[in-house]
C-alpha cells in the first residue's frame, strides 16, 4: 500500500463523508489556490484568449533559459509565422498532457519545453489550410463524409522544422530511414508519439523539434516493408500504413504531403535519459481496486467543463513527470472536483467495467 502506482483506491480516504481529506503536513500540499494566476501576459492573451484546440487532438522548469526566452518564439523560428504559446494557458496544457499520455511513464525524461503555434494569419499558412480544406472535402464526397483524419507527428532537426514552415514539406528526397515502407512522407502516429521525437535531431540547446499536425489518410492500405512503393496500388487508397493493427507509420505519398498534412505546432522536448535512473526495478501492479488515472480523467472529462479540466492535466502533468507523488495528486484532484463528481466518475467506471465483463462472458457463452 505504501507504493506508488498510476491509479486512485476506489473509496480512497474519506471519500463517502462529503468532505475533502486534508493531510496534516500542509507544507506538502500545497492549496491549488493559484492555479490560475501569472497567465495574462500580452503574448498568452493572443495565444488563448477565444481560440479553439484540434477537437482530435506547459514549460519545463529547470532547462536552459537560453533555449527558451521569456518572451517571443524559440531563437531562429521565423517571428512572422509562428507564436509561443505561453506555458500556464489551457492552450499548453492541453496539449501538453496529450503528449504525456502518449509517451506514458517516458515523460519524465521528455518534459515538453516549449510549443509554438504556427500563425494562421500567415499567408502561406492560409493557403496551406485551404489546400487541406479542399482535399478533405474531396475525401469526404468520396467515402461519404468521412475523409478519416487524424493527428501526427513529424520530427526533424531545428534547420528541417523551420525549413518547413517557410517552405513546406521537401518531397524531392528520400525518406530518412531509407524508404523502408514506400517512397513517401512518414508520418507518426499520436499513439506512438515517442518514435517522433527519437527520430528527430538534437539543436544546439540539447533540444528536439516534432510538428504537430493533422493528416488526411482516407482509405490505408498496407505497404509491405521494401517494395518501394511511391504511390497507392490502386484508386480505391489514398494513403500507407505499416501496419493495420498496430500502425507506427503513416505514408503519405509525395504528391499529397503539402496539400494532406497540416502542421499545426512545434513541440520542442529535453529528453535525458542518463541521470534519471532509467533501469528501475518495475513497479508491481495494484493488489486493490484501483482505477487507473487514464480512465479516471477520461471519465471526469464527461463531468467537467474544459477550463476545469485543465487544472486537472496540469497536476497530472506534474505527476507523470514526478514533481509531485500519487498521494499529491489524489489530494489536488479531490480540491478542484470535490468528492460528488469523484464518486459518480467510479460509479460510472464501474459499471462500464461491469458491462463490459457482462458482455464478454456472454460472448464467450454463445461460442460454447
Amino acid at each position: 500500500m505504501g507504493r506508488r502506482h498510476h491509479g486512485i483506491l476506489l473509496g480512497y480516504g474519506e471519500m463517502n463523508t462529503g468532505r475533502a481529506h486534508r493531510p496534516q503536513d500542509k507544507r506538502r500540499y500545497p492549496p491549488p489556490s493559484g492555479i490560475n494566476h501569472r497567465l495574462h501576459t500580452a503574448t498568452a492573451r493572443e495565444s488563448c484568449a477565444n481560440r479553439g484546440i484540434p477537437t482530435s487532438v506547459g514549460l519545463y522548469r529547470g532547462t536552459s533559459e537560453m533555449a527558451v526566452p521569456e518572451s517571443g518564439v524559440l531563437q531562429g523560428f521565423p517571428h512572422d509565422k509562428v507564436l509561443r504559446v505561453e506555458e500556464g494557458c489551457d492552450e499548453f496544457i492541453s496539449i501538453k498532457h496529450r503528449f504525456y499520455m502518449s509517451i506514458g511513464s517516458l515523460a519524465q525524461y521528455c518534459p515538453l519545453v516549449a510549443l509554438q503555434r504556427l500563425r494562421c494569419t500567415a499567408d502561406q499558412m492560409i493557403a496551406r489550410t485551404e489546400a487541406f480544406k479542399h482535399q478533405s472535402k474531396l475525401l469526404s464526397e468520396k467515402y461519404d463524409g468521412e475523409p478519416n483524419i487524424q493527428d501526427g507527428l513529424y520530427g526533424s532537426s531545428k534547420v528541417g522544422i523551420i525549413q518547413i514552415i517557410n517552405h513546406g514539406f521537401d518531397v524531392s528526397a528520400l525518406p530518412e530511414d531509407g524508404g523502408y515502407f514506400g517512397i513517401g512522407l512518414y508520418i507518426t502516429p499520436e499513439q506512438v508519439a515517442i518514435n517522433s521525437v527519437m527520430s528527430s535531431t538534437v539543436d544546439v540547446d540539447g533540444l528536439r523539434h516534432v510538428l504537430l499536425c493533422r493528416v488526411i489518410l482516407g482509405r490505408m492500405e498496407e505497404v509491405i516493408r521494401g517494395s518501394g512503393q511511391s504511390q497507392s496500388s490502386s484508386k480505391q487508397y489514398d494513403s500507407g500504413v505499416d501496419n493495420q493493427q498496430f500502425p507506427t507509420r503513416y505514408i503519405i505519398w509525395y504528391p499529397h504531403a503539402n496539400t494532406r498534412i497540416l502542421p499545426q505546432y512545434v513541440l520542442s522536448v529535453k529528453v535525458d535519459f542518463r541521470s534519471r535512473g532509467l533501469q528501475k526495478q518495475p513497479r508491481t501492479q495494484p493488489i486493490t481496486p484501483w482505477m487507473p488515472f487514464r480512465a479516471l480523467l477520461s471519465e471526469l472529462d464527461k463531468f467537467l467543463p474544459k477550463p476545469t479540466m485543465c487544472r486537472v492535466w496540469r497536476y497530472h502533468c506534474q505527476f507523470l513527470e514526478r514533481k509531485i507523488t500519487r498521494q499529491e495528486l489524489v489530494f489536488h484532484l479531490r480540491q478542484i472536483t470535490g468528492d460528488k463528481i469523484l464518486i459518480a466518475a467510479l460509479r460510472s467506471f464501474q459499471i462500464k467495467k461491469f458491462g463490459a465483463e457482462i458482455a464478454a462472458f456472454l460472448k464467450g457463452k454463445k461460442k460454447k
